[in-house]
């Protein structure tokens, strides 16, 4: 379990100033957990999640009549749920490693610790510019939009499936496959 969550507490310490004390209670209230392919993770308010291994997808399926992509979530990062979150649900499409810390948890957390509140808040910052990758995406043409997936998730098409990639840049998947 340490090894896994070491390359955390590095990006931790990028986002700010991290104590040993500090990072010894957010190992002690971390929960690990594994989901197997195709399984979801449940979104709890207020949480924060590493993926430590794997791959997950963000669906929304609000006001819509078939689920949306709108994001996937890699090796090494986190992604926070507020409230208007918990209506996307995750799926894995890899075999995953996930830790977990709860709201109540990281409520104490900031308590005791004031100076993990920016970091904190840091990795919101962080999600929210991946969740808005995917609208300056669709404001492409089709071509742009696949060439910038390309580019961004260049380590990461070789686990997804075709369907998936398509679903994600809101194109058909005959256009996809002519256009890949």
């Amino acid at each position: 379990m340490e090894h896994e969550l070491c390359l955390f507490k590095i990006k931790l310490q990028s986002l700010g100033a991290l104590r040993p004390e500090a990072w010894e209670r957010i190992m002690q209230l971390s929960q690990q957990l594994r989901i197997t392919t195709a399984k979801n993770l449940v979104r709890r308010p207020s949480s924060l999640v590493y993926v430590a291994e794997g791959l997950l997808k963000e669906y929304d399926h609000h006001e819509r009549e078939q689920p949306a992509i709108i994001n996937f979530i890699g090796l090494q990062q986190c992604f926070v749920t507020r409230r208007h979150h918990q209506n996307h649900y995750l799926q894995a499409c890899t075999p995953c490693i996930v830790y977990h810390w709860d709201g109540e948890a990281l409520q104490k957390l900031y308590q005791d610790f004031k100076e993990l509140k920016p970091v904190y808040e840091s990795l919101y910052a962080e999600y929210d510019e991946q969740m808005m990758l995917r609208m300056r995406l669709l404001e492409m043409s089709v071509q742009e939009r696949i060439d910038a997936f390309r580019l961004t998730f260049k380590s990461t098409i070789p686990y997804l499936k075709k369907t998936d990639i398509a679903n994600y840049l809101n194109v058909s998947y005959t256009n996809l496959l002519a256009k890949l």
